[in-house]
């Protein structure tokens, strides 16, 4: 029986029991997590170098890649390709959507160095455009490089650009003079004819027009003792710097020599 004056509801006692266990796991997680936020801290930041370092690595090689491409077409076609896309796959081991655009996604770009764009392998260089047989691959892993080489000028500062106080930055520059050898042709008197790369020159009775310039490796050279070039008398693929002279008073088969006078 319930004693007078108390209720004859039941009471419930409510009784918080601290758990020293259950407090310290509390702490150590806490200490834990300050842990590992300190540790990104420190970590975070050498981890985004060695990611950069990789990216750059990577894209260096990859511009290697497209920069042998360049030169393998050039050989294949005397003359310098028109895109980095037409030169995917046969020429670099690319697929297109990886040749104008880097891993970050970042435009590629590609120069030839503006006084020799317009190159023509029949017409060849002087030997003051050859020391600018040269081009230009730029790309930024962080933003659009955006070149717009169009000058001689805008060249020469990108290619002497020093892209180690851009680490983002990667330049490949190509130099390839070395392709190049010189054709001289003289003329001591009125007649003759030659090609050069299939372009053929007559004289047409006249004289012909004195020729020294630069051809790639492999040009294909046609001397003709007729006045229109039709069959070569002398016909060789370029692989060394070659003179030659035409002398109409020479004997048939002996007009162009590649000896000095006399015939």
């Amino acid at each position: 029986m319930d004693s007078p004056g108390v209720s004859s509801r039941s009471h419930t006692r409510h009784q918080v029991v601290f758990d020293p266990e259950a407090g310290m796991t509390l702490i150590v997680l806490i200490g834990l997590l300050a842990m590992i936020s300190i540790g990104l801290t420190v970590v975070s930041p050498s981890m985004v170098r060695v990611w950069d370092r990789h990216s750059e690595d990577r894209e260096s090689h990859d511009l290697q890649l497209i920069a042998k491409g360049i030169i393998s077409y050039l050989r294949q076609n005397n003359a310098f390709p028109p895109s980095l896309l037409i030169l995917s796959p046969d020429n670099v081991p690319l697929p297109q959507a990886q040749m104008t655009r880097n891993a970050r996604g970042f435009p590629r770009y590609y120069a030839v160095h503006p006084s020799i764009a317009g190159f023509q392998n029949s017409t060849g260089l002087t030997g003051a455009e050859i020391i600018n047989a040269r081009f230009l691959l730029i790309s930024n892993l962080s933003q659009d490089a955006a070149p717009a080489i169009t000058t001689p000028a805008t060249f020469e500062t990108w290619w002497n650009t020093n892209e180690s106080t851009t680490p983002s930055l990667t330049i490949h520059r190509g130099t390839i003079s070395h392709l190049f050898y010189t054709v001289s042709l003289i003329p001591k008197g009125n007649g003759g004819s030659f090609s050069i790369d299939h372009q053929p020159t007559h004289s047409n009775g006249a004289l012909l027009p004195t020729h020294g310039r630069f051809h790639l490796i492999g040009t294909e050279i046609g001397l003709d003792e007729d006045d229109s070039y039709n069959t070569p008398d002398v016909q060789f693929a370029l692989t060394t710097n070659t003179g030659y002279w035409f002398d109409p008073l020479c004997v048939v088969n002996k007009r162009w020599n590649p000896l000095s006078p006399p015939c």
